[in-house]
């Protein structure tokens, strides 16, 4: 290596050490291309061969890390796609978009896999079988039948288990917060009086324009139209709000909305969608969810699509129900895998960018946080905000500009609510080159 290479030498160099992991590389090509580092990169002074050298190596140091944590599949005799995917309780197809595989594409001996992190038909519970475990034990610890693990996992509940095969747990796909939420909830409308035409209401805690015209059995549109205010307007504790033609009723109880048809839209695209998600289980129907899938497709073509994670269709039927009578325009769905090792979100449709008709993204995103087991994302400077499912719940902001270098921000890393204020005031009102905007298709029923 020479002490005098340029940044992309570096970078090509760090990209053959870590062949496989591009991500972890690319995420530290940033470091690289940061301006204070090309300052002293380019500068043949002794400084500049020290930085040098102390940043290749730093990469090289936190990029092969990253590796190591990669779970990886050394390709061994008579082992074959189908073979592995089995073992680590994952599809064939995310294996293979994983690893760049095409098809038709066989794997050699001593061929190294990279195990995608996400379980086969969107379970979210797995057991790696460990010395001494039987299929009862496992069964009884997950609290499922014998039967129902073995058809899962397509085995024999009388065969004998393999140390390290990892185990699908089933029913986990559909394990969230509808399954036990309760049939009905209250609204308690506290502040409110009557007068002539209707309700005077103090705005509470945690109401939006939303929550108030639906405890009132009114619109968002009539609130905002009697008290001239915007309907994507935040409101403020105290607020007044008059609600007209409203009687005070002291709460207001209404069944949970799952039946109701939700409306999508795809952006930049005429076709529209008016779906039932859910059953009265709270359960997704599974037509719904396949016509929503191919909504949500990837960009690159009428056949690139895939099922929605089931959790994530939950959580947008919560959304509508937060924002009742509102189209959800989806941004981006699912995405093809274009590069070789880790899966993202998007990558196995448990992600989605998306925006709700007349209500501000800033407002969507502090519904959207509220959800349990999210990821939930805000972009000030763009036109959606992103949802997915995962087991820990995480948020964040970037307040990265079109065509810059993502920008995160969370709680105590020197950003302020001031620097968040001004992103979101300058956002633009179309979607950023840099965006992954969608083209137009149809939808073969």
């Amino acid at each position: 290596m020479s002490l005098h290479a340029s940044p992309t030498r570096l970078i090509s160099e760090a990209k053959s050490v870590t062949k496989g992991y591009q991500k972890s590389v690319a995420h530290w090509r940033q470091l690289f291309e940061a301006r204070f580092v090309r300052k002293y990169l380019l500068k043949r002074t002794p400084i500049g061969i020290f930085v040098s050298v102390i940043v290749y190596w730093l990469t090289l140091a936190i990029a092969g890390g990253a590796a190591a944590t990669e779970k990886v599949h050394v390709v061994k005799k008579g082992d074959s796609i189908a073979r592995i995917a089995d073992f680590y309780g994952v599809s064939q197809r995310d294996l293979k978009d994983a690893n760049g595989i095409g098809k038709g594409s066989i794997v050699d001996i001593g061929d190294k896999l990279v195990i995608p992190d996400v379980l086969r038909k969107g379970a979210q519970k797995s057991h790696v079988i460990k010395s001494g475990d039987t299929l009862v034990q496992i069964a009884k610890k997950y609290k499922v039948s014998v039967r129902d693990l073995a058809q899962a996992n397509k085995i024999k509940p009388a065969s004998r288990l393999s140390l390290g095969k990892t185990l699908v747990i089933p029913g986990s796909e559909d394990e969230d917060y509808e399954a036990s939420a309760p049939s009905e909830e209250s609204l308690k409308i506290d502040g409110g009086r009557q007068i002539k035409g209707g309700v005077l209401h103090t705005v509470q805690p945690g109401q939006s324009i939303w929550l108030i015209a639906r405890a009132y059995n009114t619109s968002g549109d009539r609130i905002a139209r009697r008290n001239r205010i915007e309907k994507t307007a935040p409101l403020s504790v105290g607020q007044e709000l008059v609600i007209p033609g409203a009687s005070l009723s002291g709460k207001t109880s209404h069944k949970r909305s799952s039946g109701h048809t939700v409306r999508f839209a795809r952006v930049q695209n005429s076709q529209r969608l008016n779906l039932r998600l859910l059953n009265n289980k709270g359960r997704v129907i599974q037509g719904s969810r396949l016509a929503l899938s191919k909504l949500a497709r990837d960009r690159r073509g009428k056949k690139r699509y895939r099922l929605l994670h089931p959790r994530l269709i939950q959580l947008l039927q919560r959304v509508a129900d937060h924002f009742p009578g509102e189209t959800i325009e989806i941004i981006s769905g699912y995405r093809a895998p274009r590069t070789r090792g880790h899966l993202s979100k998007h990558n196995v449709g448990a992600a989605l960018d998306f925006r709700v008709t007349n209500v501000s993204n800033k407002e969507l995103f502090a519904f959207i946080k509220t959800l349990p087991k999210t990821g939930a994302g805000y972009y000030p400077n763009s036109v959606f905000v992103h949802l997915d499912v995962r087991d820990r719940s995480s948020t964040w902001t970037d307040i990265s500009g079109p065509g810059e270098t993502a920008h995160y921000i969370k709680p105590g890393e020197g950003a302020t609510d001031d620097q968040v204020e001004a992103a979101a005031d300058n956002a633009p009102d179309e979607e950023p080159a840099n965006a992954d905007a969608p083209v137009a298709f149809t939808v073969d029923e």
